[in-house]
C-alpha cells in the first residue's frame, strides 16, 4: 500500500524557502490542509535530559485533514541556528495498508533532513508489532488487565474520557498494537494515539503514552490513568456486561486468533457495529451458527434474543430461522419475548418456525392473561390451525350473556369476564387479529360496562379497564351509550358532565346524546352560537348513526332556551338565524322563539339587531312557518321604513318645513302600527331629530307632531344629557332646539324643565364648560346666563372634591 511522505524539522533548505521549521520534504501533490494539520499535530515537547534518550512518540490520527496520518517523532537535540529541542517527524499520509501501531521500530523511518524536497511514495506492506509479537506480550500480563484496558480503550474511541498510558514509549507502543489487534478492525483503525505526550491535555488521542515520574493527579480526573507495568485495576471501571463479555471473548482468542474471530463473526454483521457491545450479540451468534454445544452463555443467548429482531433485516432467512430455534431451545424465549421472536419467524417465511412460534405465543399468553398477567405484544397469526383455536379460547374465555340472563357485578360474578381480563383478552386478541364480533362486544358494553357506569357517583371516574375498553373498542361504547340513554336526563346530564361524559367526547357513533349533554353541561356561554352549532351537529351525526336517545331535531326551542336562556333578545335571535343553515333540521317551535323578539320593543341600544333581525328572517326559508303576529310586526316594519326614509331625507335637508308646515312624516301610520315597529320607528324619529336635522327644523317638527313623538324625543335627549359623561353634543343642539320659535310655549316650557334643567342638575362645571364650547357666541353668553339662572334659584353649585363647580 503506498503512502505520501512528508519530513518535518527546523532545518536551513526545505519547502518555505528559508531556514527554521518548515516541511523539509514531501511527496507531490499533498493538501495544504493536510500539512497544516501535520504540523500542529507533530509538535513535540522533549523532556529533560539527552536527546538520544528521551522518548519516541509513534502517534496516529485517523483524520488529519480529512486523510489517516501516522508519524514518528523523535528528538534532535540543537538545530542548525544552534537553538536546543528541535525535532524531526516523518509522517504517512493515506488510507489501508497495516494497523498504525505495528509500524513501531520499522526501518523506513528517518529522522535527518534531506536535500531532495521531493519524497517518492512509500509502500509499506507490514511492521515489526505483527500479531505474532503482540499475542505473547499480551499472554504475559493477567487477562483481567488486558479486559478492563481493552474495554476503557473502547469506551475511549466512543467518546469517554481517554486513557493515559503510565510507561516508556516503547511499552505504550507494545500495549496500543495489542489493544489494536483485539479490537474490531474498523474500531482499532479509529482509535488515536501517542506513545509520548508531554501535555496529554493537549493531545487529541484516544490512548495518550506518558513517561514514569511524573505528577498524574492533574490528569485523573480527566483520563483514565493506568500504570500497565504495575497491573492494579483500581484505576480501570469494571466494564459493562456486554462490552466485558465481547472483550472477553477477544482477549481469550489472543492477538492472534482475534482476526479470525472478527472475520468469522463479520458474516452476521449488519455493517453498523462499532464498539464492543455492538459486537457483543454478533459473536454469540456467530458460535450459535457454527452448531450447538459451543458453550454459548444464558446471557449471551439473551443478548441474541435481543438483537435478533433487527438483525432478521440482513441476515439469510436460514441463518435467523436457525438462531430463533435455538434461542427458544436454549430457554431463552421469555414472556416478554415472545412477540419479538414471532416476528422474526415470520419475516425468515419459515412455515415450521412460524407454527412453533404462534403455539407457543398463543399458549403461554392467554394462559398468563387467564393468571392476570398483562397481555404481551404480538403480531396477527399465521398459522390458520393455531388462529381458529386461538379465536375458539377467546370466545370462550371472554362468554359475554345476553343482557336478559340478569345483571352482574362490579367483579364480573354471573357469568360476566371481569372488565380488567377483558381488556387484556381484547388487547392481545386485536393484536393477533382475533377480534370476537362486534354484536358481542356490545353487548358487553350494555351488560357489564353501562351498569358500571350508571352506578358512578357524579365525579365519580370509572376504573382504569372500563376506560380503556371505551377507548378501544367502538362497540363496546355504543351497547354502553345504549344502557345509559335508558337514564332520566337528569342523571344521564350530570355523568355527562363528568369523567363518564369524558369517556365518550370522541364517540361519533353510539355517545351522541351524551356529548350533547357534555357539550351543554360544561360549556360557559362565552360564544352560545359555537355552542348551538356544535349541538346541533352532534345531533345530525348521532341520528345519521342511529345513535340511541338521539334527538329527532338538530334544533328545537327547548334547545334554544337551554343554550341562550329565557327571554332572549334580537341578538341572540339574529345570531341563532344565521347557525340555521340548509340542512339543519329545524323543529316547528323554532320559528316562534325566533320572532318572539321581533313582537316586542328591543332594548334601547338594540334597535340595529332588531332591524338586521328583522331583514333576515324575511329572506330566510324559516319565513313560511313565522307565526302571524310576527309576519304583521315585519310588514309594519317595512311600511314604516319606506315612509321614515323619505321623511328623514326632507327633515335632514330642510326642505318641505318651511312656511307651509312641516312634512306630515310617518305619524298616520303609526297608530295602526304593530306596536313593537311602532316604538321602533318613534326612536328612529327621535335619533333623525337629535343627530341630523338642524335644531331650527327640530323644534318645528317638534312643535306640530304628535304627542307620542315629541314624548319619543324627550325620553331620548333626557338619555343622553343624563348620562356619564354626558352627551355634550346632544346638550347643544337640544338647547338650540329649545331657542327655536316652532317649538311652541308648552313644548318648549317641557324641554327646559324635563330635559336642560334635570340634566344639569347632575353637571359639574366642566360637564356645562363643555356644552358652552359647541354653542355659537351669542347663544354660548345666552346659555351662561341660562345656567347660572337655574343653578342660583335651585343652589346647584356643590361641593367636589373640595372645589366649588
Amino acid at each position: 500500500m503506498g503512502f505520501a511522505q512528508l519530513y518535518y524539522t527546523s532545518c536551513e533548505h526545505g519547502l518555505s524557502g528559508y531556514a527554521g521549521y518548515q516541511f523539509n520534504a514531501a511527496t507531490p501533490g499533498v493538501d495544504q490542509r493536510v500539512l497544516a494539520e501535520v504540523e500542529r499535530y507533530t509538535v513535540y515537547e522533549p523532556p529533560p535530559g539527552r536527546a538520544d534518550e528521551h522518548p519516541v512518540n509513534l502517534c496516529y490520527s485517523p483524520d488529519l485533514g480529512g486523510y489517516p496520518v501516522v508519524s514518528r517523532i523523535v528528538s534532535c537535540g540543537p538545530d542548525p541556528s544552534g537553538r536546543p529541542g528541535n525535532y524531526f517527524a516523518h509522517s504517512l499520509v493515506g488510507a489501508g495498508g497495516p494497523l498504525a501501531a505495528e509500524l513501531w521500530d520499522a526501518a523506513f523511518w528517518a529522522s535527518v533532513p534531506v536535500r531532495d524536497p521531493d519524497l517518492p511514495v512509500l509502500e509499506v506492506p507490514g511492521g515489526p508489532l505483527g500479531r505474532v509479537r503482540t499475542d505473547a506480550w499480551v499472554r504475559g500480563h493477567p487477562p483481567e488487565l488486558v479486559v478492563r484496558l481493552l474495554s476503557a480503550v473502547d469506551a475511549a474511541v466512543g467518546g469517554d474520557r481517554p486513557v493515559v498510558l503510565v510507561a516508556d514509549s516503547a511499552t505504550v507502543a507494545h500495549w496500543v498494537a495489542a489493544l489494536a489487534h483485539l479490537l474490531p478492525p474498523e474500531r482499532a483503525r479509529g482509535m488515536a494515539f501517542a506513545t509520548y505526550s508531554a501535555s496529554p491535555q493537549e493531545t487529541f488521542a484516544h490512548v495518550v503514552g506518558v513517561p514514569p515520574g511524573g505528577d498524574l493527579g492533574p490528569l485523573r480526573g480527566r483520563f483514565t490513568v493506568v500504570d500497565p507495568v504495575v497491573g492494579t485495576l483500581d484505576s480501570l471501571p469494571d466494564p459493562p456486561p456486554a462490552t466485558r463479555a465481547a472483550a472477553g471473548r477477544a482477549v481469550a482468542a489472543g492477538t492472534a486468533g482475534a482476526e479470525g474471530m472478527w472475520r468469522g463473526a463479520g458474516g452476521c454483521a449488519g455493517g453498523r457495529e462499532a464498539s464492543l457491545a455492538d459486537w457483543h450479540p454478533v459473536l454469540a451468534a456467530a458460535d450459535l451458527l457454527r452448531g450447538p454445544g459451543r458453550g454459548v452463555s444464558a446471557a449471551e443467548l439473551r443478548a441474541v434474543r435481543g438483537w435478533l429482531p433487527a438483525a432478521v433485516e440482513w441476515l439469510p432467512a436460514a441463518d435467523s430461522s436457525a438462531l430463533a430455534g435455538r434461542v427458544v431451545d436454549g430457554g431463552a424465549a421469555d414472556d416478554r419475548s415472545l412477540a419479538d421472536l414471532q416476528r422474526v419467524a415470520h419475516r425468515t417465511g419459515s412455515p415450521e418456525l412460524i407454527g412453533r412460534m404462534d403455539r407457543l405465543l398463543v399458549h403461554r399468553c392467554l394462559d398468563g392473561i387467564v393468571a392476570g398477567a398483562a397481555a404481551p405484544a404480538a403480531l396477527p397469526m399465521r398459522s390458520a390451525p393455531v388462529r381458529e383455536a386461538a379465536r375458539g379460547r377467546i370466545t370462550a374465555l371472554l362468554s359475554v350473556p345476553l343482557p336478559s340472563a340478569g345483571p352482574s357485578g362490579p367483579d364480573g360474578s354471573g357469568g360476566w369476564t371481569p372488565p380488567e381480563r377483558a381488556v387484556e383478552l381484547l388487547r392481545w386478541a386485536r393484536a393477533c387479529g382475533l377480534v370476537p364480533s362486534a354484536l358481542s362486544l356490545e353487548r358487553y358494553g350494555s351488560g357489564v360496562v353501562g351498569p358500571l357506569l350508571a352506578q358512578a357517583p357524579p365525579k365519580g371516574v370509572p376504573e382504569p379497564a372500563v376506560a380503556a375498553l371505551l377507548a378501544a373498542h367502538p362497540e363496546v361504547r355504543r351497547g354502553a351509550a345504549a344502557r345509559l340513554a335508558g337514564l332520566p336526563r337528569a342523571r344521564l346530564g350530570v355523568l355527562a358532565a363528568g369523567p363518564v361524559g369524558a369517556l365518550f367526547t370522541g364517540d361519533r357513533d353510539g355517545g351522541a346524546l351524551l356529548r350533547e349533554l357534555r357539550r351543554l353541561g360544561l360549556d360557559g356561554r362565552e360564544d352560545p352560537a359555537r355552542l348551538l352549532a356544535d349541538v346541533a351537529e352532534i345531533r345530525a351525526g348521532g341520528r345519521a348513526a342511529g345513535a340511541p336517545g338521539a334527538a329527532e331535531h338538530d334544533v328545537d326551542a327547548s334547545l334554544l332556551t337551554e343554550v341562550w336562556g329565557r327571554g332572549h333578545g334580537p341578538r341572540a335571535a339574529l345570531r341563532t338565524l344565521r347557525v340555521l343553515v340548509p340542512g339543519v333540521r329545524t323543529a316547528p317551535d323554532v320559528a316562534g322563539w325566533v320572532c318572539a323578539p321581533l313582537v316586542a320593543a328591543p332594548p334601547v341600544g338594540a334597535e340595529t339587531a332588531w332591524h338586521a333581525l328583522a331583514e333576515e328572517v324575511a329572506a330566510h326559508p324559516l319565513r313560511t312557518r313565522i307565526p302571524a303576529e310576527a309576519a304583521r310586526a315585519l310588514h309594519d316594519r317595512e311600511a314604516l321604513d319606506g315612509v321614515l326614509s323619505a321623511w328623514s331625507r326632507t327633515v335632514v335637508s330642510d326642505a318641505g318645513v318651511g312656511g307651509a308646515g312641516p312634512d306630515p312624516g310617518p305619524w298616520s301610520l303609526l297608530d295602526r302600527a304593530h306596536p313593537a315597529p311602532a316604538d321602533v320607528c318613534l326612536r328612529s324619529v327621535a335619533a333623525v331629530l337629535l343627530d341630523r336635522a338642524a335644531p331650527r327644523t327640530a323644534a318645528r317638527v317638534l312643535g306640530a307632531c304628535p304627542a307620542e313623538v315629541f314624548v319619543a324625543y324627550r325620553e331620548a335627549a333626557v338619555q343622553r344629557l343624563c348620562d356619564d359623561p354626558p352627551d355634550a353634543d346632544t346638550a347643544a343642539r337640544v338647547y338650540l332646539t329649545w331657542l327655536g320659535p316652532g317649538l311652541g310655549p308648552e313644548r318648549a316650557a317641557t324641554v327646559e324643565r324635563e330635559v336642560l334643567a334635570t340634566a344639569l342638575e347632575g353637571w359639574s362645571r366642566r360637564h356645562a364648560g363643555r356644552v358652552r364650547r359647541r354653542l355659537p357666541g351669542e347663544e354660548a353668553a345666552g346659555f351662561d346666563l341660562w345656567v347660572r339662572g337655574h343653578r342660583s334659584r335651585r343652589g346647584l353649585f356643590r361641593m367636589r372634591g373640595g372645589d366649588r363647580r
